[in-house]
C-alpha cells in the first residue's frame, strides 16, 4: 500500500511512439507566426514526416504554443503549428505530413550530411 500523499498529484507517465524517425540536420529556413506575421531565419536542426525543429537565430525563445506556421526549407512551403518550445528551438508539427519523396528532397539541401549516409523510413 502506497502512502506517499504526493502520488495522487504526479500525472501518470503517458507511453508515447513516435511513428516517423527523425533526421538530424543543420538546413537553412524561415518560419513565419501566421498569426502575427512574424518572420524568423534560422535553421532546421530535425524532420520527420510529421514535423520539424527549427532553430531561429534569436539568443531569446519565447514560448509559444498552438501557433500556425509556415517554414520554408529550400523554396519548399510547410504549413503547421508549433506544439512546444524548448532551448532547442520550436517543435513543429506538420498539418499534413511529408512523403518519402519530399521529405528526401528537404534533407538533400543539408550540407552536413554525406550520401553515403542512408535513410531508412518508418523503421520497426
Amino acid at each position: 500500500m502506497n502512502l506517499n500523499p504526493l502520488t495522487r498529484f504526479r500525472k501518470p507517465k503517458r507511453d508515447f511512439t513516435r511513428v516517423a524517425q527523425r533526421f538530424g540536420c543543420q538546413i537553412d529556413g524561415t518560419l513565419v507566426m501566421i498569426d502575427r506575421m512574424l518572420g524568423y531565419q534560422g535553421r532546421v536542426v530535425n524532420f520527420s514526416a510529421g514535423g520539424a525543429m527549427f532553430r531561429p537565430k534569436l539568443a531569446y525563445l519565447m514560448d509559444r504554443r498552438d501557433i500556425p506556421v509556415a517554414l520554408t526549407v529550400g523554396g519548399t512551403e510547410m504549413f503547421g503549428r508549433i506544439m512546444r518550445t524548448t532551448p532547442d528551438g520550436f517543435g513543429i508539427r506538420f498539418d499534413e505530413p511529408l512523403e518519402e519523396e519530399q521529405l528526401l528532397a528537404l534533407l538533400a539541401n543539408d550540407r552536413t550530411r554525406k550520401e553515403s549516409d542512408e535513410i531508412e523510413f518508418f523503421v520497426d
